[in-house]
Parts: structure tokens; sequence; C-alpha cells
């Protein structure tokens, strides 16, 4: 077992305690498997400390510890063995242990107050162990996700009935799910359009076809009740879905009864929207009608949000009587990561386009090819995956990464995500960010010579060759087997970044000068249109449209294809060019929709090459429409997109961390209008849903608005 060095066990020792210093622990020295600070003056660990450190087998904590901050060993999954907190110990804060799922016994020996998820699905925990006479403040939820009978509390036994009334430690006793309560008014995101609840003791007035008035009394549907789902044919997947809320959200039981309330699906031609949907819930039942398949399925997320209730239980009881109708603003609302600076697992990329989907998200963004490795099967060009999925190193990460992606993989997910409405939009880059495929094609540059991965990030010099016909014939080649795997009508193209300066390497490439006479050109961005174009006609071809990142080089757009607003400060002049040009336009400048970017100052990652700060504020208050017309809306704009650029998310939990909740509020801007939206509302209805995403094991970031109260 590898043991922490000297050299970083003393960045602990006589020194105050840093994230900083923890930073290093967690990333520069990611081989360690043994993590021992008794010997330390520590005694604070911050939160994030150790964020999903999976080779951390044995912990030591210090001698005079006072805290362990928010998720400092979330997911640290190799912890095992027992872990004794001191007397000194005042709090383990929220998730802090959260998926440590191989430690087996806990000692406190002082009065430890124990947040929210502190030690939520530790599932190999056997036995906890106090000596306080008093029993310490703990949260009802600290060991949620465990199967408690299983673990044996152990307390001074004259003061044993005491914690058998004590909030959290009572659960040890006999384990009762906590009331969840639905106040659809304080959950729901993104916020429908029309939210009408009827609390139980209202009555309404109704004309009956006699003539004769009425009074209705709105009552609360009681999920135990339920019989089943109703569905016709071509709903059979939203069906499933219904059933899937049903049983892992609600109290719901199959019965042999014939009758009683049920959920009925339908499909609605009159709705106004493909995504637009209404639901209605009374003690009768649920009626979801959606104007196509994903306008249901929409509204099942809904549903299965006012199912999460407060976020106190796994289960709600009870629904309030209401209608909501409700359709998006904008068309797309994606998500992007980036599988090629980290590499993401199969599995983790499913699950993760089932947490997007639970918030309207209609898109992944796949960025699979990079400098820094090339990320798909391609069946004509093998050496792709045999040469350039493989490295060490991730700027000062000294890790391995390693994966790629089958084409039966991806056949695999599309058809999963199909499941959730989600489609898969794959990018490879051209003409720069191409150094993988240049270091298994070194004909494809100017250079012609072989180059080695790039192990840092940045931007690289090396470009595809506008004048080489290899570079046409492997393009067309990739672009047509990535055409036949995703079916999505959209193929990004990348276009950002293209060496320093821009495009500079084509300047003293003879062939490139050439191609430049021929043409008449006298600029290199006339090269960049000339390779673009040639490109684009072969996605036309595809029946595919073009999607890149607008940088100001790009001084025509072909009519119809989209470009994205990215560089921070240039928004409106990449709105200005697809106007002028006919084309739709894709809104995640950084300010807003950089979620790899740290929410808060001194917030993971630490270090890199000075990420600016990306609030859960900023991106809330992102405007898809940018403050223009309606001509712009109807004409132009396409949708939003938040990206996770993944130098630094080396792990899926963080991918997770950086994602949520900026990743719902961004939803919120590209679905709810305007005239819905409210921060200080938002935060109110986010809190229930960000419980929940903890009480399931989901790394979130909680340090603006969501902390305990």
């Amino acid at each position: 077992m590898k043991t922490l060095s000297a050299f970083f066990l003393a960045l602990l020792i006589g020194l105050p305690t840093s994230a900083q210093n923890f930073r290093q622990l967690r990333d520069v020295k990611v081989n360690e498997t043994s993590l021992d600070l008794s010997k330390t003056n520590c005694t604070v660990i911050p939160r994030n400390a150790m964020h999903s450190r999976y080779r951390l087998r044995s912990l030591v904590l210090p001698l005079q510890l006072d805290s362990v901050g928010s998720q400092a060993f979330f997911a640290c999954k190799g912890i095992g063995g027992h872990l004794r907190f001191p007397a000194t110990t005042r709090v383990v804060e929220a998730s802090a242990f959260n998926g440590c799922s191989k430690l087996r016994e806990l000692s406190f020996e002082g009065t430890t107050r124990l947040a929210p998820f502190a030690f939520a699905n530790c599932s190999g925990l056997r036995t906890v162990r106090l000596s306080a006479l008093v029993p310490p403040v703990c949260a009802d939820n600290a060991f949620d996700g465990i199967d408690l009978r299983r673990v044996e509390l152990i307390v001074p036994e004259r003061v044993r009935k005491d914690y058998r009334r004590a909030p959290g430690w009572r659960h040890f006793f006999g384990k009762k799910e906590m009331a969840n309560v639905c106040r659809p008014e304080e959950i729901l995101v993104p916020k429908p359009l029309t939210l009408e609840v009827f609390p139980e003791e209202t009555f309404e007035e109704a004309t009956e076809s006699s003539g004769k008035r009425k009074r209705i009394r709105h009552r609360p549907l009681t999920w135990a009740d339920v019989i089943g789902v109703e569905a016709p044919q071509e709903l059979n997947n939203e069906k499933l879905q219904a059933e899937r809320i049903l049983a892992e959200r609600t109290a719901y039981m199959k019965v042999r009864r014939k009758t009683g309330p049920t959920i009925q699906l339908q499909l609605d031609a009159s709705l106004p929207n493909d995504e637009a949907y209404t639901l209605d819930v009374s003690k009768k039942g649920v009626v979801l009608k959606g104007k196509t398949a994903a306008g249901v399925f929409r509204g099942l997320m809904t549903l299965e949000q006012l199912c999460i209730g407060n976020g106190s239980g796994a289960r709600s009881e009870k629904i309030p009587a209401l209608h909501i109708a409700d359709q998006p603003r904008t068309q797309i609302r994606e998500l992007m990561v980036d599988p090629v600076r980290h590499f993401i697992p199969f599995a983790d990329l499913k699950a993760f386009v089932v947490e997007m989907a639970r918030y309207k998200y209609n898109a992944l963004h796949l960025h699979l090819v990079d400098d820094q490795g090339w990320r798909i099967e391609i069946k004509k060009y093998p050496q792709l995956t045999q040469k350039a999925s493989d490295r060490v190193g991730m700027d000062d990460m000294p890790e391995r990464i390693s994966g790629f992606y089958t084409q039966a993989q991806m056949r695999e997910l599309v058809r999963f995500a199909a499941q959730y409405h989600v489609m898969i939009i794959p990018e490879i880059e051209l003409p720069g960010h191409e150094v993988a495929a240049v270091h298994c094609f070194p004909q494809l540059s100017c250079a012609k010579k072989p180059v080695p991965i790039r192990l840092t990030c940045g931007v690289s010099n090396e470009l595809l060759c506008p004048a080489e016909p290899f570079v046409y014939e492997f393009l067309d080649n990739v672009l047509t087997e990535l055409a036949d795997v995703f079916p999505a009508p959209y193929v990004h193209l990348g276009g950002d970044e293209a060496g320093q300066p821009p495009l500079g390497a084509w300047s003293d490439c003879p062939a490139c000068q050439e191609l430049k006479r021929k043409e008449g050109f006298t600029e290199n961005w006339q090269l960049q249109q000339y390779l673009f174009d040639r490109v684009i006609d072969r996605l036309k071809v595809l029946k595919k449209t073009p999607m890149y990142w607008y940088e100001q080089e790009f001084k025509t757009i072909q009519p119809g294809c989209v470009v994205y607003a990215w560089r921070h400060g240039l928004t409106k002049t990449a709105i200005d060019a697809a106007v002028r040009n006919k084309a739709q336009i894709m809104l995640c400048p950084g300010e807003h929709c950089y979620l790899d970017y740290p929410q808060q100052r001194g917030d993971m990652p630490e270090v890199n090459w000075g990420m600016p700060v990306t609030t859960l504020q900023q991106t809330y208050r992102l405007d898809p429409a940018w403050g223009q017309d309606s001509t712009f809306v109807r004409e132009n704009l396409l949708g939003v997109s938040g990206t996770l650029w993944s130098e630094c998310i080396n792990s899926t939990e963080r991918l997770y961390y950086q994602a949520f909740p900026r990743a719902a509020a961004l939803a919120e801007a590209g679905w709810s209008y305007p005239s819905r939206r409210n921060y200080t509302d938002f935060l109110r209805r986010l809190r229930p849903l960000t419980d929940d995403q903890q009480r399931r094991g989901i790394a979130v970031n909680l340090s603006e608005g969501l902390k305990e109260k």
C-alpha cells in the first residue's frame, strides 16, 4: 500500500489548512492509497478535500479535528475499516462521507453534529459507537440509503432511551419514512408556464349538463389508491416511465382492484408545441396530455418532481389537485460533456442522460475528439483508437486516462437516450484541436510530421491542412460513419481555437499558399471557409445540419448552419453574424454557461489556467434571447447549451458536482418564459431537488443559497 509522502504530509503540518493543500493531495498525488492525518496539525478538513478519490483505501483523521467540510470524502468508495472521530470534532457537514460504501465502523468520542446525508449511502456500515450521554444533533437523513437493521448502534446503556427518541438516531431502532409533503409551488424546475393548485378545502361551482349547479370539492390523490397506468400503444415507452415513477417515487402498490384512480397518458394534437403538455391531478387520478410522445414525457418529468415533494423521503403518499399547462421557450436545451480530456465510462454516460432528462434537457452533446485523444471508433481508421485513446497525464494530474466508445456502444446510447427523448449530437474538431488525429496520420497537417498526444490544455498550432486531399478523404469517411451511428439531424464540427495566432500555421505552408493563389484568396480565413464549405456540402448529402463554435474568423456562415456563441464578451457579435447570414444560434457564453468553471472562489477546480467563476446566479440570469426582438427568437434562436470541458473533471462524481445545480438553472433559462422566472423563488424550488440528489448519492454543489438551514 502506498502511504502519503513526507513532502505532502508536511503541507499539513504547522500550516493553515487550505483547499490548495488538499487539492495537491487529492489530484497531484492521485496514486496515494493511504491518508494518515494523525501526525498533522490539521483541524479543518475543507469541503471537497478528497472528493471522489477512488484509489484511497484507508483514512486516519487528525487527533485535534474540529470539522469535516461538505462532500470532503464524497464517493471515496475504497475507504474501509474503522473511522474514529476525536472528542474535538464539532461537525461533519452535508454529504461529507456520502457514498463511502466500504466503511464498516464509526466511532464518535464527543458530541459531533451530523449534517444532512453526512453518511448517506454507506451501505457497508455495520457498527456506530457513541460515548455521549446526550444524543448529538443528527439530521434525520444523515444515514439515508442504509439498511439500519444491519447496523448496530452502541451507546451508553443508561441513555439508550434518549437515543431511541432523538432525531436521526431513532431510525436505528426502527426506521420510519419521513413525511414527504408535496407543495407544487415549492418545487418544479423548470417552472411551468401555468400552475394552478387547488387546496383540499376549496370548492368550485360547476354547471351540469342539466343546467343545475353543483359544488366540487378538490381532494388530493392518494398514491396507494392508484390501480395503474393507461396509455395507447404509441405511448408504450412513456407508460413504462410512468410505472417506474409510481414504483420508485410513490406509495403505490400493484393491486388486483378493478376500479380506482389511474394515470392516463394521452396525445392531444391541439397543443401548440411538440413538447407541450397539460397535467391534471385530482382524487380520480392523473390525466397527462402531450402533443407528441416527447410532450407526454416532459409532463412525466414534472410529475416525478411533484412526487419528490419536499425531498425528505423516497416515497410520496399524496399529491394535491392541480392543473399545469406548459411548453418550452427554446427548441434545444443541451449539455455538452467532454470524454476526451478525462474519459467518461459508458455506463456513467447513460446515467447522466437520465439525470439531465429530469430537468427537460433534450440533447446530449458529445465532444469526442480533441488534442488529448480520439474517443469514437472509426472502422475505416482503427489507428485512431489504437494509438490515440490512451495516455498518462492531464496538466499536473499524473493519472492514466484511457478508453473509447465503440460504435455498438454509441448505437446503444442513442437507443437508450431516445427513451428519455434526448438526442445525441456528436462532435469532431476541425481545423484545430486535431492533434490526436495528426498523431495517427501526420499527412493530415501542413508539416506532415508525427506529433505526440497533447498532455496539457491550451491551443495547438497543429491544424488540418486545407490543401491536402487526404484531409477531405479522411473527413468524408469519418463523417459518413458518424452519420450512420448518430441519427440526430446535427453534427458538430468544432471550429474553435485554431492556432495562435488563429489560422497562422497556414501562412507557412507552401501548399496552402498555392491553394490561396489558385482560388484567388488573399486571407487565411478564406481557406477555413473553403475547408468548411466542402465539409458542409458533404454533410448536406448525409442530411445533417452542421454546427460549430463561432469565431470571428468565420466571416460568412452558410444559411441553415448552427453557430454557438461561446466566447465571453462576443455573444452579440455572434448573434449579429447569425442574423446577417440567416443562420441559427445556440447560446452558451462562458460567463453563464461554462459549468466546468468554479461556482465560487476556492471551489473545484482550484487551480489550472486561472478559470473565472460562473456562479449559480449568473447561470440563472442567462437570457437566451440576449435582449433581441421576437423576430430573432422566432427565426434565429435555436436554444441553450451548458458546457462541461473536462481538463479538471477527472471523475463522474465531479462531472455531476460541476453540472448541478447550475444545469437546473440553465434548464429553467432555456425552458421557462422570462415572466415566470425569479432567482429567489428558484432557490426555494431547487432545494428539495438537491436534497433528492444527495439522497440518491449524486454530487451537487450546495455552496450558493442551498446550504443546510
